[in-house]
């Protein structure tokens, strides 16, 4: 299995948050990500779900 490359993670993470904070994530997005960012849909889905748990975290601290 190959190695995950960081960089893309990482821009793949600021691309779900900006989605998320303009609720655009509609069904079919995820697999759009998923094929631009060469990644399997289900990696774009275990993202999404962290960081919906990321932003629920934040939004309970303050």
């Amino acid at each position: 299995m190959a190695k995950r490359d960081p960089q893309r993670t990482m821009k793949l993470r600021i691309a779900v948050r900006y989605l998320l904070d303009r609720e655009c994530l509609a069904k079919g997005n995820q697999s759009r990500l998923a094929e631009h960012f060469k990644v399997s849909r289900q990696r774009v889905h275990q993202i999404v779900v962290e960081e919906r748990r990321r932003e629920h975290q934040v939004s309970v601290a303050h």
